[in-house]
């Protein structure tokens, strides 16, 4: 009988062992450095969750003395994740060393539990629409559009052959990178324009024929394109930003049709349904045009995930329609202090967002500069550039440009009250901190000196 206990209680101790293992198989365990980084704090997005099901997860890994850092979270499956334009693959139970380098993906070294499909993806090209284009290699070989379909199989089959190398990977990793180099295949297809571009710009060709040059090399490419296309409705496949570029194609019928592809599946389609009205959102802000969108998305959509963020969104967004108060920031000064935006309340505050990296704002930036001139030395008015730069970029922009006007920087993290996903964006407050309009009209077009008029 006490042998019998004895027996028991071994396996009533052995269960406990495994759950406990069980458990602490969830938690991440992220430390190492970064190299060539002006701030004390890394900012790692779930790429995954933001994709897939629209939810911002952004988590905060403190660092000492500007480079290194040590972090744990609980994670309950797999997901990509970006730390700047470093792309992670992190599961449950991984234990990473990462050295990592803000100017480069491809100089970040892992080591430890979870490090073969780290170090895979650093050498990858940054994962957008047609970036075989950019192995210079064998793109530097194509000629003619003939010449793509067969150049493009040589990187398909490196990066396939890299992938069939990996040994401590899961199968599930090993699926969805297949997947991705197969749409980076047909988007690298589609995006014939690199090779005709340069000849456009020498004058040597024109638009037009360059137009027509490109749909005569989509019809001939379509049978190079369909053996890579032939599994290709899988919803996971949304945190692959290949596939997300590739669906907008992928959901017209006549490029079904002509490629013999069935129907886009339903869940599918109402990602694109949902996806765009958040986009319309983030990008235009609320309006009557946005609010009947939504009204209609939400009776349309069945998927229990994608009603729930519709519902939702038009009580975060009425946070920011006009009237509402103001969110307080916090800015970084070149002097080096701080400044709130509400401490300077009892003015009319007007926000440029720019970065030094997006083109359309350096072209608004001569605008605004023109308006800080015009309302300089008037009290009632504060005009505010906002740079979402990294500070040390921020910072050596000015040793070879003036200082105009009130030049503030943010990390652009902070900025989620106001939903900001893309710059330029300006925002006008008035002297009562209330919101008159977080996505006002560009300086270039006149109509934002007249509504800085109408509030003062």
């Amino acid at each position: 009988m006490r042998k019998i206990s004895t027996l028991i209680a071994i396996a009533i101790l052995s269960l406990s062992c495994k759950n406990a293992e069980v458990e602490q198989n969830k938690t991440v365990v992220l430390k190492g450095t970064i190299a060539n980084y002006d701030q004390d704090t890394l900012y790692m997005s779930n790429v995954t969750s933001k994709f897939m099901r629209f939810e911002e997860e952004i988590r905060k890994l403190p660092l000492a003395e500007k480079s290194n850092f040590e972090f744990r979270f609980d994670l309950e499956e797999p997901a990509y994740f970006q730390i700047g334009r470093t792309f992670l693959y992190l599961s449950p139970g991984d234990s990473l060393v990462a050295n990592l380098d803000s100017r480069d993906r491809s100089y970040a070294i892992f080591s430890g539990k979870g490090s073969e499909a780290n170090n895979y993806l650093t050498n990858l090209p940054y994962p957008k629409g047609g970036s075989f284009w950019g192995d210079r290699d064998i793109s530097s070989k194509i000629k003619t559009y003939q010449d793509a379909g067969e150049a493009f199989k040589l990187s398909v089959k490196t990066r396939m052959d890299k992938l069939e190398g990996l040994t401590t990977v899961s199968e599930d990793f090993k699926r969805l990178e297949v997947a991705r180099t197969k749409f980076d295949y047909v988007n690298s297809l589609g995006s014939l324009f690199y090779l005709y571009y340069g000849k456009v710009r020498k004058g040597d060709m024109t638009q037009e024929e360059m137009n027509a040059k490109i749909e005569e090399a989509n019809a001939y490419l379509i049978p190079h394109k369909m053996a890579y296309l032939d599994d290709f409705n899988q919803t996971d496949y949304l945190q692959l930003e290949v596939f997300q570029s590739l669906l907008y194609t992928l959901k017209d019928d006549s490029f079904r049709k002509d490629h013999q592809l069935p129907e886009l599946d339903p869940q599918l389609q109402e990602y694109l349904i949902t996806n765009n009205i958040v986009n319309t959102l983030k990008f235009n802000g609320y309006s009557n045009q946005a609010g009947e969108q939504l009204k209609e998305g939400v009776e349309r959509v069945t998927n229990p995930d994608y009603k729930a963020i519709l519902q939702n969104l038009e009580d975060e967004y009425k946070t920011i329609l006009k009237g509402n108060p103001a969110s307080d920031l916090t800015f970084t000064q070149l002097e080096g202090n701080t400044v709130k935006l509400s401490n300077y309340k009892g003015k009319v505050i007007v926000l440029d967002l720019w970065a030094t990296w997006c083109g359309p704002c350096m072209k608004e930036k001569p605008f605004f500069e023109a308006l800080e001139k015009t309302y300089h030395g008037n009290d009632n008015v504060e005009l505010i550039s906002l740079s979402i730069d990294k500070e040390k970029v921020w910072r050596n922009y000015f040793d070879d440009n003036e200082i105009v006007g009130n030049q503030l920087q943010i990390n652009r993290s902070q900025l989620s009250d106001y939903k900001v996903a893309g710059i330029p964006r300006f925002f006008v407050i008035d002297k009562n901190f209330n919101i008159v309009d977080v996505f006002a009209p560009m300086p270039s077009t006149g109509e934002l000196e007249k509504l800085i008029n109408k509030y003062l």
